[in-house]
């Protein structure tokens, strides 16, 4: 029987994170709106935690941390500001992908930047994952990449790069040429200066605009082979690009919640003919559903993180965590779009006013597609 009641460990790891959310991201979030990234201080604040180095100790990281307590983290992030969250989380996928796929010397030139002490704060790595023609789903990833020799050229289209622009460290997941499935699929570090690779930087977005991205476009852009994380059949690629799936779907379930407990409270305190909105069933209904359907995500998460933590311990293979990753991130941001608007919904014309950050979260949910 599945048992997914955390470690003492993992609550007081929670517990610190669900603190930084309500006393710094949810505070900082309209100012990170419209400037369009996180602040410094800010990032500073969370390295100082520990929470952004989930790397070996050996290249100064603060230890890797399994899947299901980084969803715990990644949903109390979302519940203090999606794009806030995605900020972080987006940043954190590029080292993460070469920890999980690299081999040693490449973990050892890449990693260390992002746990110095000083000015590992200041680091920023990207993943490109989704393209136009697609979501963050595996199935999806069509930009491809051919072997030759001792170099590959890489073709397609990346959407939506966190930190795609101004990152230390580009990742992109791409498939071999020739090859369907997940198998196929492998990690490139892609150099700071490389012919045939435009970046353009997506401006006036309407949601997640603390988390700046950028659009990458590949024409025969040739990379060498030494670029390549890890060795082929290794299965860091595939589970680099789950665990993106799977801490997605937690800050979209911390979205959903926000927005459930923000809606919930505000009709516990708006009275209408002399009485609580919340006592009407329209109204009582709507916020049922929204904790059921969370509690729902929720699970499947939970379970998807487990397979993933298992399979590294060997026992299952990847197939299992694929599917139930996918899912879990689609049904959670299912649910962190209709929470949002049903947020809207209760709070009525007040939901759109930016007195009340509903109208920004379900911006931030319809950008999570």
């Amino acid at each position: 029987m599945l048992n997914f009641a955390p470690t003492e460990e993992q609550e007081e790891i929670r517990n610190l994170a669900q603190s930084l959310a309500s006393e710094q991201l949810r505070p900082r979030a309209r100012d990170a709106e419209k400037r369009g990234d996180i602040s410094p201080e800010l990032m500073q604040t969370l390295a100082q935690t520990g929470l952004t180095t989930p790397f070996p100790e050996a290249y100064g990281g603060s230890g890797p941390i399994e899947a299901l307590t980084y969803t715990f983290i990644a949903e109390e992030l979302g519940f203090g500001d999606g794009g806030l969250a995605m900020n972080i989380i987006g940043s954190l996928m590029g080292p993460l992908t070469v920890a999980l796929a690299g081999d040693e010397h490449q973990q050892k030139h890449y990693i260390p930047q992002f746990c110095d002490q000083h000015q590992g704060y200041l680091q920023r790595g990207s993943l490109a994952f989704a393209e136009r023609s697609g979501g963050y789903n595996l199935a999806d990833i069509h930009t491809t990449l051919r072997l030759q020799g001792e170099h590959c050229l890489i073709n397609g289209t990346k959407r939506d790069v966190i930190h795609g622009q101004q990152s230390n460290l580009r990742v992109v997941l791409a498939r071999v040429e020739g090859t369907t499935g997940p198998d196929g699929l492998r990690a490139v570090v892609v150099p700071t200066s490389l012919k045939g690779l435009s970046i353009k930087s997506d401006e006036l977005k309407l949601g997640l605009a603390a988390a700046p991205s950028a659009v990458f476009i590949f024409e025969h852009a040739s990379v060498s082979g030494t670029y390549v994380l890890g060795k082929p059949g290794n299965g860091g690629a595939i589970r680099a690009a789950t665990l993106y799936q799977l801490l997605r779907a937690g800050v979209a379930c911390g979205m959903a919640r926000a927005a459930l407990e923000y809606a919930r409270d505000y009709a516990r305190g708006r009275y209408a003919f002399g009485r609580p909105i919340a006592s009407y069933q329209g109204i009582a209904f709507i916020v049922a559903e929204m904790a059921m359907k969370l509690d729902a995500a929720r699970l499947l998460l939970w379970r998807a993180a487990q397979s993933w933590d298992q399979a590294e311990n060997g026992h299952e293979g990847y197939h299992t965590y694929v599917r139930e990753a996918e899912v879990a991130q689609y049904q959670a941001v299912k649910i962190a779009k209709s929470a949002t608007l049903d947020a809207i919904q209760i709070l009525g014309g007040a939901g759109f006013l930016q007195d009340h950050p509903v109208e920004m979260w379900a911006r931030n949910a319809a950008a999570m597609e």
